[in-house]
Order: C-alpha cells, then structure tokens, then sequence
C-alpha cells in the first residue's frame, strides 16, 4: 500500500488547464501515486517550486522496479551531482514522429548500461535509499520521468539537473500526451498486452 499526501487514482482527475494541449489525466488507482505532476508548482515534498515541473515525479518504496516506458536504447548511465543515479533512454518517435527522449533521474541501483537495447517494461533500475544524498531528491524517495527531444551527448560541462541529460529540460515534454491508452489515461504495463509503436506505458509497476 502506497501511502502519500497526494495520492492520484483513477477516479481523480489531475487538474492541467495551466499548461497548453494537455488533457484531463487520469491515474489508476492501482498505480504508485504521481506526487508532483508535469507543470506542477508543488514539488514532491509538498513545498513551492520556484519554477514549474518539466516532468513528473513517482514515489514509492525503497527497492520499487523502475520500468522502461517503451522499447529502445539506453544513451547513458550517469550519477549527477545533484540528480542522483540517473539513465537516458532514446525510445525512438512517437506518434507525431517526434523524438521522444526520457530521463529518468532519482534512481538507486541500476541494470542496465549504456549502447543496450531495453523492451517496454524491463526492469531497468530500482529506487533506493538514497533520498537524502542528492538535493535534487528533496528527501522523498521518487523517480523523476522526463521527456525531451534531443539528448545532451558529450562533455557535461557544468551543466546539472534535467538540462545535463537534456538539450530541452527546460521545456520539457508533456508526458501525458503519450500514453498508450490515449491522451491522460495513464497506461500500466501489464506483461503480454501489445502496445502501440511510439506510445508510453507507466515506468512503474501497478500491483
């Protein structure tokens, strides 16, 4: 059992009339709950944001699997400063033939490495215990999901944060617009199903 202040389920609508071209979201209930949705203003330790949310956060336990969201390959495997462990997937186009690039920052132990190939659903790394060594974690231990178009390859610089990992973290890529079962429906990934070629599934695992 999933046990936060801000709890989603399916039956709740997460309000997004403050951002442009996104539909009304719906969560399952069976699903670790969104503690800070994409464009929020609240972060996931329920205070201000001084910006809004480029992307959307999931908590849950320590040791819960992070889940590639759909096929493809891994970019890089990196532990930033202020991020934490994080992996960069390019999951190919989605359906408007637009990049579809996910950071996924905030992470524990990770399986997998860069240059391999990853299917939709594959364990790809754990949350861990380590919420309170990286500021960007705010002592809540989640998984941050970020889509963006174009990944930051080569030397870093002294770029941190979602803009290390991507070009556009600033802007970043309205997920929701992704789903499998369509615009706002939050799709879980459930082991024999088919999905759609460009499509997102949940990058964690519904019980």
């Amino acid at each position: 059992m999933y046990t936060f202040l801000s709890v989603v389920v399916a039956s709740t609508v997460i309000a997004s009339s403050t951002f442009a071209k996104s539909p009304p979201v719906q969560v399952p209930s069976n699903a670790p709950p969104i503690i800070s949705d994409y464009k929020s203003r609240m972060g996931a330790n329920n205070l201000p944001r001084s910006s809004r949310h480029q992307g959307l956060d999931v908590g849950g336990p320590n040791g819960m699997a992070i889940l590639a969201a759909a096929d493809g390959a891994v970019k890089e495997v990196d532990v930033g400063t202020c991020w934490g462990p994080t992996i960069v997937i390019d999951h190919g186009l989605g359906p408007d033939r637009k990049p579809l690039i996910a950071a996924y920052g905030h992470l524990g132990p990770v399986s997998v490495k860069a240059g391999q190939r990853v299917k939709r659903g594959q364990v790809i790394a754990k949350l861990g215990n380590n919420h309170k060594e990286f500021r960007c974690i705010v002592g809540v231990r989640h998984l941050h999901f970020q889509l963006g178009r174009k990944w930051r390859s080569g030397a870093k610089g002294t770029y941190w944060g979602h803009v290390r990992y991507l070009v556009d973290g600033k802007k970043g890529v309205n997920p929701h617009l992704y789903w499998a079962d369509g615009p706002g429906k939050v799709t879980c990934f459930q082991k024999g199903n088919s999905y759609p070629q460009g499509t997102l599934t949940y990058p964690a695992p519904c019980k």
